[in-house]
């Protein structure tokens, strides 16, 4: 009897064991899941803002000349050639990230941190002396008539350009440190490199990540 007693007492506990163990994996794959999710809602983001902000006037000047005023607006894919390209790759990148693992997507993350910083740079310059670049680029244009006159800018459209690329940024840090860890295409779960584990610990945790894949809630 005591023995029939132990076995019982003992296999209570390890049915425990084996419920903890598995609530210990659903939660850290909603808290991969939550990274994931946040990396790529920041990549949209950041690419979405980028390319509406380029896109819209940053300023306007007129060019006085013997017969007429010409009046000419400048965007901010006029003053920054690159940053619907940025946005475009950061976009993009939500389709690269889930394809790739690993060294893969600590490339991509690199990269996308890279642009982002490249473009947080580059628009902050470009807001700080925007009435000079927008001269300057109309008295460049070919066909300009000569010097420029009545500039006025709009320098919000700059500013959220600068904050497109620290979503981007954001991301590609995100990507780069923790993107190893997150599950790919057609991968179900990733066994533990070292140690042992229990049957729960694997059953557990193989359903969590089945359950993510199939974009279901393992809570």
């Amino acid at each position: 009897m005591d023995r029939v007693a132990q076995q019982g007492r003992g296999g209570a506990a390890g049915h425990r064991r084996r419920r903890v163990n598995a609530a210990s994996a659903a939660r850290a794959v909603n808290a991969v899941r939550r990274e994931y999710l946040l990396a790529l809602a920041l990549l949209v983001a950041g690419g979405a803002l980028g390319l509406l902000a380029s896109s819209r006037p940053w300023g306007s000047a007129q060019q006085p000349s013997s017969l007429s005023v010409t009046a000419t607006t400048v965007s901010g894919s006029d003053l920054l050639p690159f940053a619907p390209a940025v946005s475009l790759v950061a976009i993009a990148a939500v389709v690269a990230v889930p394809a790739v693992r690993r060294v893969g997507r600590r490339i991509v993350g690199a990269v996308v941190a890279l642009l982002g910083a490249t473009l947080v740079v580059s628009a902050l310059l470009a807001v700080l002396d925007l009435d000079g670049r927008i001269e300057s680029w109309i008295v460049d244009a070919p066909g300009s008539s000569g010097p420029v006159s009545e500039v006025s800018t709009t320098p919000g459209w700059g500013l959220a350009v600068t904050a497109a690329g620290v979503l981007v940024l954001a991301a590609g840090l995100l990507i780069a440190v923790r993107g190893p860890r997150w599950p790919s295409m057609g991968a179900k779960y990733e066994r533990t490199p070292r140690g042992r584990t229990t049957s729960g610990e694997v059953k557990g945790g193989r359903e969590a990540w089945e359950a993510l894949d199939r974009g279901d809630d393992p809570t």
